[in-house]
């Protein structure tokens, strides 16, 4: 039975304090360090930072350990895959698929993802329709844009088989497809 501070669940506090919000400038920053042990993933550390007075919120995954570079591949091939695939995606990979027509690409300020494949696409729609507002007035690219959203849509309902790439330098990135569907997933050496 674990107690509530028990360290192999809840992992180790390696640093706690209060520093300076970057967005509204006061010192209300809580920034927590956590240090874990995970059998997936090895040794990482989850920071949460919060400002009690402006709201601002980060959170991030920095991986200790590096299993070399990979690529992952998955086909979706229906509904079930969309609502019962989980990515982790850490900081410095890259996420694409060709069928859909996207990249997103690690930047300094890149956040690890874990997210389900129906929360991704509801990402890129949002995204697209942000584009849209952006590029009012241009057609052609409001023209690839409409079309874009067409294909998410279809994939959210199960009807538009797409592969998800996913490019991680340290190998940190994973996939889970739905059960019994594991022996899809291609993992290979960068």
């Amino acid at each position: 039975m674990s107690e509530e501070g028990d360290v192999e669940v809840h992992g180790r506090v390696i640093y706690t304090g209060v520093e300076r919000c970057p967005v509204c400038g006061r010192d209300t920053l809580q920034v927590t360090e956590t240090l874990y042990s995970d059998p997936v993933f090895g040794e990482l550390i989850l920071y949460s930072n919060y400002c009690s007075s402006c709201g601002y919120r980060r959170t991030d995954i920095q991986y200790l350990d590096s299993r070399g570079p990979t690529r992952i591949a998955y086909e979706v091939r229906d509904a079930e895959d969309v609502y019962r695939t989980y990515i982790f995606r850490s900081r410095g990979a890259s996420l694409r698929s060709p069928e859909l027509g996207f990249e997103i690409d690690p930047g300094p300020e890149a956040e690890a993802m874990i997210t389900t494949m129906e929360g991704l696409l509801y990402r890129l729609l949002d995204i697209a329709d942000r584009m849209e507002v952006l590029n009012e007035g241009n057609e052609t690219v409001l023209a690839r844009l409409r079309e874009f959203k067409r294909k998410v849509k279809e994939a959210l309902e199960g009807r538009f088989r797409f592969t998800i790439i996913i490019e991680d330098p340290t190998g940190n990135s994973t996939l889970k497809p739905p059960r019994g569907r594991e022996g899809y997933v291609r993992v290979e050496p960068l």
